[in-house]
């Protein structure tokens, strides 16, 4: 390993990884655990309850007639279901030696990925190019891609076979 690599290894500490629990999450969290390995930096796994998929469930309450929709119990109820798909990641990603930091949030996927980054004590982030959409990044806005875009740290964008 020369100076540069030396160097470079040592700016990052603290790794963001999204996942957005997609075919690709286990392949990008296991491609984070290694760079983590190798710059001996945490990891701090994200995942955002899209505020769209909430509104969605929220119309249909209204559809349905009902009067009241329960959003901090569906929230709660969301963030509980998401925090088990997340551990089953992170064990399955067989990285002990890893200490993780998990952070559920709902909202905009771009813009709470790019607080958390603005904000947070992270200097590296890793997400995957595709996600559960198959639709066009031109018609959903790529989430990546924004991230891409204004992020204050470093990104890197993993294009990966589906597993």
């Amino acid at each position: 390993m020369d100076k540069g690599d030396q160097k470079m290894e040592q700016k990052i500490k603290n790794m963001a990884v999204a996942l957005d629990f997609s075919e690709y999450s286990q392949s990008i969290l296991d491609y984070a655990v290694h760079l983590a390995r190798r710059t001996g930096s945490g990891i701090s796994v994200i995942h955002i309850i899209n505020k769209k998929a909430i509104d969605c469930v929220k119309r249909q309450f209204e559809m349905d007639h009902l009067e009241y929709f329960p959003y901090a119990d569906y929230v709660a109820r969301e963030k509980k279901r998401c925090a088990s798909k997340m551990e089953a990641l992170i064990k399955n990603s067989r990285a002990d030696d890893t200490h993780f930091q998990t952070i559920i949030k709902d909202g905009v996927p771009s813009v709470e990925i790019l607080k958390f980054l603005k904000e947070g004590e992270t200097d590296f982030m890793v997400i995957g190019q595709k996600g559960r959409s198959d639709l066009p990044d031109f018609l959903t806005g790529g989430v990546c891609e924004k991230v891409f875009r204004h992020s204050p740290v470093p990104v890197l964008s993993l294009r990966l076979p589906k597993q």
